[in-house]
């Protein structure tokens, strides 16, 4: 094509300082919680424990293994020091990288437009496929977040999640990529490492991209550099891989196995049965991608991606077939959050060469802007409006009385239940799904935020999971005998409340429509959806 021949970086097409306004337009256009939010009841408890946040340091799964010790370290460093606002600006700046890199993989395609102004179309286009408002007016419009598909995985994997999380540190694998396309597999390697290191569930992932760098520098004699990179990408994985190995070895293999298969089938099959998550979307996600990788067979990003992709393949045919649980967990078909948003670009960038044929380039610069004045004021809007980030009203009210009350020792027993099977198969985003207004109690997350919005130490609940295999089992254990204890009317007669005194819990939240008869409790808070008992003293 015209103009392909004299194609320069990227930075020298669209300068410096508009590039990273652009980035920052397109970071401003994700939008994120301000609040404790969805995996962040998690992954911040571990930090916000160990800097003595409430009371959390009491609560037994704050005590167990960490599975992100470097993020947990983030975490704790960050409230301690400051308090937890660095944390927004954090991924601020992971959401600029990511649009950085996406732009320079972009530059290396051979139908990246010759046009200045056709270049501005891509990034507008980018940053409106990714942002708030077109999501928002998805779900306002039939009810599902269709454009969340354009820039997410399959199985409800991502980078750009909602808010800062261990998993958006995969955008360190776009670096690597756009690193590695542009000349850097040093740098590339760093990358992989990086992102390895904050969340050891990219190891596999991470592996399948160096062994992709590899094969292609061999192949294009560069032996003596491939040995380089690879041994750069070891050494930097090998902390965070020693750690995992060691902090969760198994115990035994009989409980190793069971462990593995309570997360992988009951908590998170959302993320590892293939026949839950494939779906029709799913598969539009695949052909998509495969669509993209056809049209980049002349590049190097195929050649590079060809090999990772051939193993991601691979190895799910392998899981499929054996259903073995802990392959599910290393999650073989995670390559897909880097393949489905270069899915969306490739498809951005040839529609861009389109218009670029079609309309004057000031129409075309004109088009660029409108695309970055709809996803930043969009995203204002959505902000200001609340329309994401949602939580269920009726929690809320108590939450907000334990967090004002509560004190050191205290524990609290929170309404658990195991969730049915899935009645359809998919996947989907509840970022910016409305919540119901009324009273009505959420379905599988009850409680989800209890820890961190109130400081307050509980029992257990469904959302937050440990990964060592005896927690695992302590844990799934807790989650059933929580369930059985709220559907049990006389804790007294039936001895659920010497059990529950005897565990250490002091209050108990009860919803309205359970059955437990708590004549003789102190009731401490009561609204129309919860109450809150403090139990009596074991000692009378």
């Amino acid at each position: 094509m015209a103009g392909m021949e004299s194609r320069q970086p990227v930075s020298q097409i669209i300068t410096f300082w508009p590039l990273v306004f652009a980035a920052a337009g397109f970071a401003f256009s994700l939008t994120q919680p301000w609040s404790f939010y969805s995996n962040q009841n998690q992954y911040y408890l571990h930090g916000l424990a160990r800097a003595g946040y409430g009371d959390l340091a009491t609560d037994w799964l704050a005590n167990t293994a960490d599975p992100t010790p470097i993020f947990s370290q983030l975490i704790a460093s960050s409230y301690s020091w400051v308090g937890l606002w660095p944390l927004n600006l954090l991924f601020f700046a992971l959401g600029m990288l990511a649009f950085l890199s996406l732009m320079a993989i972009g530059q290396t395609l051979p139908f990246w437009p010759a046009q200045r102004s056709a270049q501005w179309l891509v990034a507008g286009g980018l940053t409106l496929i990714f942002s708030a408002i077109v999501r928002c007016a998805s779900v306002g419009i039939v009810g599902v977040d269709y454009p969340w598909y354009a820039q997410a995985g399959i199985a409800n994997q991502y980078l750009l999640g909602a808010g800062l999380q261990p998993s958006v540190f995969g955008v360190y694998l776009l670096v690597s990529l756009a690193a590695y396309l542009h000349d850097q597999p040093r740098l590339a390697a760093l990358a992989i490492a990086v992102t390895a290191t904050m969340h050891s569930t990219y190891l596999l992932t991470g592996a399948l991209l160096v062994g992709g760098y590899l094969a292609d520098l061999v192949w294009r004699g560069r032996s003596r550099q491939a040995i380089i990179t690879g041994g750069l990408a070891l050494l930097g994985v090998a902390p965070i891989l020693a750690y995992v190995l060691s902090t969760f070895r198994p115990s035994s293999l009989g409980e190793f196995r069971e462990a593995q298969e309570i997360l992988a089938w009951v908590r998170i099959p959302h993320h590892t049965r293939v026949a839950q998550w494939l779906d029709l979307v799913a598969g539009v996600q695949l052909l998509a991608m495969v669509a993209a990788g056809y049209l980049c067979r002349r590049s190097r990003l195929a050649a590079v991606l060809g090999l990772p992709a051939a193993g991601a393949i691979a190895l799910t045919l392998i899981q499929v077939l054996s259903a073995n649980a802990t392959l599910a967990l290393l999650f073989p078909w995670r390559l897909s959050v880097v393949l489905m948003p270069l899915a969306s670009l490739v498809g951005i960038i040839i529609l861009g060469h389109g218009i670029e044929r079609l309309l004057w380039p000031g129409l075309v610069r004109m088009l660029a802007g409108l695309c970055f004045a709809v996803a930043v004021l969009g995203a204002v809007i959505v902000d200001w409006q609340g329309w994401g980030y949602r939580e269920y009203p009726a929690e809320s009210a108590v939450m907000a009385y334990v967090a004002e009350h509560r004190l050191p020792g205290e524990c609290y027993l929170v309404p658990t239940r195991v969730p049915p099977p899935p009645k359809s198969r998919g996947s989907y985003s509840s970022t910016f799904l409305p919540k119901s207004g009324d009273q009505t109690r959420p379905s599988i997350f009850e409680f989800q935020r209890f820890r961190l919005a109130t400081g307050a130490a509980i029992y257990v609940d469904f959302k937050s999971i440990p990964y060592q295999d005896r927690e695992v089992l302590e844990w799934w254990r807790r989650v059933n005998e929580v369930e059985q204890w709220y559907a049990t009317p006389d804790w007294e007669a039936s001895g659920v409340l010497a059990s529950v005194q005897l565990r250490g819990i002091t209050h108990v939240v009860i919803p309205r429509d359970s059955p437990v008869n708590c004549d003789g409790w102190k009731c401490l808070y009561h609204d129309d959806s919860y109450s809150v008992y403090r139990l009596p003293d074991r000692r009378h």
